[in-house]
């Protein structure tokens, strides 16, 4: 089977089930037991994503585990005290460039 064409069935196929949950809530519009459920998506989407990121990045305990884990409290402390998920992207991220410029490993 060629690459593409299973790259291109996938492609059909992710548009598909997309557009298949617009459709179903389409109609009568999204209940409310939807709406509140569907808020979060997103943020257990990203937490499932930094966490895998961070397991992954901590190979051992060491001077390059203490950057990964300082951002995360970083961000976890910023979002706990603004109330917003950008905080954690905002803080986090320059926390975990600045320790991995100035520590070692």
């Amino acid at each position: 089977m060629n690459a593409w064409l299973v790259i291109v069935t996938v492609g059909i196929g992710s548009y598909l089930f997309r557009l298949s949950m617009v459709a179903l809530a389409g109609p009568a519009g999204p209940s409310g037991r939807f709406e509140r459920t569907s808020a979060f998506g997103v943020p257990s989407a990203f937490a499932a994503l930094a966490t895998s990121g961070i397991v992954a990045g901590l190979s051992g305990y060491g001077a390059g585990s203490i950057a990964p884990l300082a951002a995360v409290g970083v961000a976890v402390v910023a979002v706990r005290r603004t109330g917003t998920p950008h905080a954690a992207m905002v803080a986090g991220m320059p926390t975990l460039w600045v320790l991995h410029a100035l520590l070692p490993g």
